[in-house]
C-alpha cells in the first residue's frame, strides 16, 4: 500500500513510541534515530512487512526486491551497524555497514546510507533499490559469482604428485533423451562401465530427467576409440575438458580415485557452495576429502541489469585455497604392483605394506565393479589363515615339530572336510603347514583349541579393528565358532571366517617384524582401537618364519619364481554350490620389508599357481 504522505500505522506506534520517550525527557521532538533502528532491525530479521511499515511511498515491489536481494546472494544471516545521523530540517541520513552472511561462504561486507524524511511530524524511511547497495537502481538484481581456486593436490611418499592434468571425456545420460533404457544401459557396459554404475546413473536421470548424470570418465584418446558406438545411443550425453587423474589406472580405480561433474544426489549431500556446475570427486580420496582438496570459492557479488549486463561490482570475496592430501602410497611399488596384475582377466587385488611401519605402499584392484577389493573386500582367506591358527597352536604350547597327519577326509559333526590344495604324506605342523594340509589343520584344532581361541589369536594380529586410514577399509572379522564342524571350518579360513587383502597384508608384516601396527595410508589419519604397536612372542615369530620359508622352498609356493627370501602362505577357499566349488587363490608373506598380499577370485587355480607368478612379478619389478 502506497503511503501518500500519510503513516502507516506501525510508523504511528514508533512515533508515539519516541513522542512518550521524548517527553520523560522534557522534549517533544520526534527523533529519526528511533525509525532507523527499527528499520535496520527488521532488515535483520528479513521481516520486509515490518521494514514497509516505516517506509515513505514503497514501491509495489518492495518486498519481492528485498527478498530477491537476499535469495540471489543465499544470505543467511545479516546484521547492520549504524553510524552518525545527520540531520537537516525535515530530511535525515545515517551511513550503515552491512554484513551479509552468505551461505557456504563467507560474509561480504556492503557500506549504504539510510535516507530519512520527515512526514507529517512523522519520520520515514525514503527507500530506493540503493539502500540495499548503493550501485543498485530499479530493475536491477544483485547477483553472486563463485571461483574456485585450483584443487589441492593428492601427494605419495616422499611428496610425489598422485594426479596430473589431462583431456578427459565424461561419458552420462540425460533422462529426457532416453529413447530405450536397455540399449543405453548396455552400450554403457560395453564401453567399459560396470552394470551398477550403468543402471544407478539410468535410475537418477529418470528421477531428474534433464539432469547430466555422470557414469564415467575416460581419457580423450579412450574415448575417440568409444565414440563410433556410445555416441549414437539416444540418452548419452558427454562432457568434454581438461580434468585432473590419477598417475596410473590402479589409483584412477582405487586409492586416488575420480573427479566429475556433480550428480543431483551429490548436490543435495554438500549443499552450497557448490552448484550444478561444479566438478567434484567422485570415488577414492578425490570423494572422501572432496572439501579438504576443493578448498573455498572466492565470489564477487555483481550488480546486473535487466539485460543480464553486469554494470558494477559491490563486494568481493577471496578464495581459500584447499590442502593437499598426503598418503603413503610409493609411485614405484604402485606401478609394479599394476604391471604384476596387467592382463588378469578375474576380479583381483594385490597390497604391499611397509613391513616396518604398515604404510601402505601399493594397492590394486582390477575387475572389481568399482569396489576397492585390496582394502575393503572382505573374502574367506582359505588356508593363509593358518598362520592365525598355527598362531594359536604355538601360543597353547605346540612347535612346528609337533605330531600332525594329514588324512584325505576329516569329519567334524556329520560335516566332511577334504584336503584343497594336497594330501602329501606330514608328520608334523611344519609339514601340515608346507603341504597346506586341511585335514591336519582340522585334527590339531579340533584336538587343543577351543572356540575363543581364534578370536583371541586374531586379536594379537590386531585383527577386527575399525580402522580410519582416510578410506573405508575393511580389517577382518573372525567370529567366535559356534560349533566344533564351525570351528573345523575357522581353522582352514572358512566359515565365517573373513578377510581383506590389505589385512592379510599387515598380518604378513607382523609375522615378519615381530610387530604388530595399524596399517596407515593417509597422513595424520588416526588408525583406530589397537593403533599402539604391540610385539608378537619372538618364538612364534621365529616359527613362522621356518614354516612360512618352507612353503616357498619346498610347498604350496614352490617353483612359482618367487624371489629369494620371500617367506609366504598360500590360500585356496572353496564356496558356493557349484561343482567343482568356487575358489579363491590367495597368496601372502613378505621378503626384505615388503609385506604383501595377493587375491584372485573365482579362480581357476590354488592359490600358489595362481597368485605366486603375480608376486613374483610383483616382487622381481621392485629389486
Amino acid at each position: 500500500m502506497s503511503l501518500g504522505n500519510k503513516a502507516g500505522p506501525l510508523a504511528m506506534a514508533v512515533a508515539a513510541v519516541l513522542v512518550t520517550g521524548l517527553l520523560n525527557a522534557c522534549s517533544s521532538s520526534p527523533q529519526p534515530q528511533t525509525t532507523a533502528s527499527a528499520y535496520l532491525a527488521a532488515w535483520g530479521k528479513q521481516d520486509w512487512a515490518a521494514m514497509q511499515q516505516v517506509v515513505s511511498q514503497p514501491p509495489a515491489d518492495f518486498t519481492a526486491v528485498n527478498r530477491a536481494a537476499f535469495t540471489n546472494l543465499g544470505v543467511h544471516q545479516a546484521s547492520f551497524t549504524p553510524g552518525t545521523m545527520t540531520t537537516s530540517g525535515s530530511t535525515a541520513t545515517e551511513p550503515f555497514t552491512e554484513r551479509l552472511a552468505l551461505t557456504g561462504l563467507s560474509t561480504i561486507t556492503i557500506k549504504s546510507t539510510l535516507h530519512l524524511v520527515q512526514v507529517q511530524g512523522h519520520w520515514l524511511v525514503n527507500w530506493s533499490p540503493a539502500t540495499i547497495a548503493p550501485q543498485l537502481r530499479t530493475g536491477d538484481q544483485l547477483a553472486v559469482q563463485e571461483t574456485w581456486p585450483t584443487r589441492a593436490t593428492i601427494l605419495g611418499a616422499g611428496g610425489a604428485p598422485l594426479v596430473t592434468q589431462g583431456q578427459v571425456v565424461t561419458i552420462g545420460v540425460e533422462g529426457a533423451r532416453i529413447k530405450n533404457a536397455k540399449a543405453v544401459q548396455t552400450a554403457l557396459v560395453a564401453a567399459g562401465a560396470t552394470a551398477s554404475e550403468a543402471s544407478e546413473a539410468i535410475a537418477a536421470a529418470q528421477v531428474h530427467p534433464t539432469y547430466f548424470e555422470p557414469v564415467f570418465t575416460v581419457s580423450q584418446a579412450r574415448y575417440n576409440v568409444l565414440e563410433p558406438t556410445i555416441y549414437p545411443i539416444p540418452g548419452t550425453v558427454f562432457q568434454s575438458g581438461s580434468a585432473r587423474s590419477a598417475i596410473t589406472p590402479g589409483l584412477a580405480a582405487g586409492v586416488v580415485g575420480t573427479v566429475g561433474p556433480i550428480t543431483a544426489q551429490e548436490l543435495s549431500q554438500l549443499g552450497p557452495p557448490y552448484t550444478a556446475q561444479s566438478i567434484v570427486g567422485q570415488t577414492g580420496l578425490e570423494q572422501a576429502d572432496e572439501r579438504q582438496l576443493a578448498g573455498q570459492p572466492g565470489a564477487t557479488v555483481t550488480v546486473v541489469s535487466k539485460s543480464g549486463t553486469q554494470v558494477a561490482t559491490v563486494a568481493t570475496l577471496p578464495d581459500h585455497p584447499g590442502a593437499p592430501v598426503t598418503t603413503t602410497i610409493d609411485p614405484a611399488t604402485q606401478h609394479a604392483a599394476e604391471a604384476a596384475l596387467a592382463g588378469e582377466n578375474k576380479s583381483a587385488a594385490l597390497v604391499a605394506v611397509n613391513a616396518s611401519t604398515g604404510d601402505v605402499l601399493a594397492a590394486v584392484s582390477v575387475n572389481s565393479g568399482g569396489v576397492d577389493y585390496a582394502i575393503d573386500g572382505g573374502f574367506p582367506p582359505g588356508s593363509t589363515f593358518k598362520v592365525i591358527t598355527s598362531t594359536a597352536l604355538i601360543t597353547h604350547g605346540l612347535t612346528p615339530q609337533s605330531a600332525a597327519s594329514c588324512p584325505g577326509t576329516a569329519t567334524v559333526d556329520g560335516e566332511v572336510f577334504h584336503n584343497a590344495e594336497g594330501e602329501a604324506p606330514v608328520s608334523n605342523l611344519l609339514q601340515a603347514f608346507t603341504e597346506s594340509c586341511n585335514t591336519a589343520f582340522i585334527g590339531l584344532a579340533t584336538g587343543h583349541l577351543t572356540a575363543p581361541d581364534f578370536p583371541a589369536a586374531a586379536t594379537l594380529f590386531g585383527l577386527g579393528r575399525t580402522l580410519n586410514i582416510g578410506l573405508v577399509s575393511f580389517d577382518g572379522s573372525v567370529p567366535q565358532p559356534s560349533d566344533e564342524a564351525d570351528l573345523a571350518a575357522t581353522s582352514i579360513g572358512q566359515g565365517r571366517v573373513l578377510m581383506s587383502p590389505l589385512s592379510m597384508a599387515m598380518v604378513a608384516a607382523a609375522a615378519d617384524t615381530g610387530t604388530v601396527r595399524s596399517p596407515q595410508l593417509v597422513t595424520g589419519a588416526f588408525a583406530g582401537a589397537g593403533g599402539t604397536p604391540t610385539t608378537l612372542p619372538s618364538n612364534l615369530v621365529s616359527d613362522l618364519h621356518e614354516m612360512m620359508a618352507s612353503v616357498v622352498a619346498s610347498g604350496t609356493a614352490a617353483g612359482q619364481g618367487l624371489p629369494a627370501g620371500t617367506y609366504a602362505k598360500t590360500g585356496t577357499a572353496e564356496y558356493g554350490t557349484t561343482s567343482p566349488l568356487k575358489i579363491d587363490a590367495w597368496l601372502m608373506g613378505f621378503n626384505g620389508n615388503i609385506a604383501f598380499a595377493c587375491l584372485v577370485v573365482n579362480s581357476n587355480g590354488n592359490g600358489g599357481p595362481t597368485c605366486g607368478p603375480i608376486v613374483a612379478k610383483f616382487l622381481n619389478d621392485l629389486s
